[in-house]
């Protein structure tokens, strides 16, 4: 049987950590590769061309497009197009966050993830940073403010789909049904009392729906 290998990016403000409970949940036949933007440690590029694309939060505007291009299913989780809401008020209220969290990681950048991590809900038992990349972290964050997804970017014969928690504080469940609207092959699932931290709180609930989604792309 074939290898389907599966890439995992992470979002800002974590590390490919944040994917080690998937290989704990992954069937055989399933090869996980997970790249890291460094913020933490030495950066690590997945070289592959995977048939399946795990994108968390920010990590979907960071995937190289090779990575995307022979994907045949794209799950987005806790993602968006834009960070910002198309109201104006509201985007002027996440602009200014993402000003202050700017600023802030200049000063103590070990205290602002900490806040971030509480207010994603990362359990306590995960893995901490021990060394923190201030530069590359506000690279990204930078990124985050201005970064605008490029539905190009996505192969028009991939499948996506879109799981997004339900208590997430960080990115509102509107930004997810924004993205849905403008995805004609997507489908969108809601994970109840989950937070922003998908990946590390509910590695198994997010797979059974990837796995149901590749079984029903690749019956039997």
């Amino acid at each position: 049987m074939a290898i389907v290998d599966v890439v995992a990016q992470h979002g800002w403000g974590f590390g490919a950590w944040c994917w080690d409970r998937w290989r704990d949940v992954l069937p055989a036949g399933f090869a996980l590769h997970c790249p890291d933007r460094g913020y933490f440690g030495p950066a690590v590029e997945v070289v592959a061309r995977p048939r399946i694309v795990l994108a968390h939060s920010l990590g979907l505007h960071l995937l190289p497009s090779q990575l995307c291009a022979a994907a045949e299913l794209i799950v987005v989780i806790s993602g968006f197009r834009s960070f910002h809401s198309p109201c104006d008020r509201k985007a002027r209220r996440s602009r200014r966050t993402i000003e202050q969290m700017l600023a802030r990681l200049e000063r103590e950048p070990a205290a602002l993830l900490a806040d971030f991590y509480a207010r994603c809900g990362v359990p306590p038992d995960s893995r901490w940073p021990e060394s923190i990349d201030a530069d590359g972290l506000h690279r990204d964050l930078q990124l985050l403010q201005e970064s605008v997804l490029e539905l190009a970017a996505i192969p028009a014969a991939a499948q996506v789909l879109i799981l997004h928690g339900s208590r997430d504080r960080v990115v509102p469940v509107e930004r997810a049904e924004e993205l849905r609207e403008l995805l004609p092959n997507s489908a969108f699932a809601i994970v109840a009392e989950a937070g922003h931290a998908l990946p590390l709180t509910h590695a198994r609930a997010c797979w059974e729906r990837v796995e149901r989604a590749w079984c029903g792309m690749h019956p039997v």
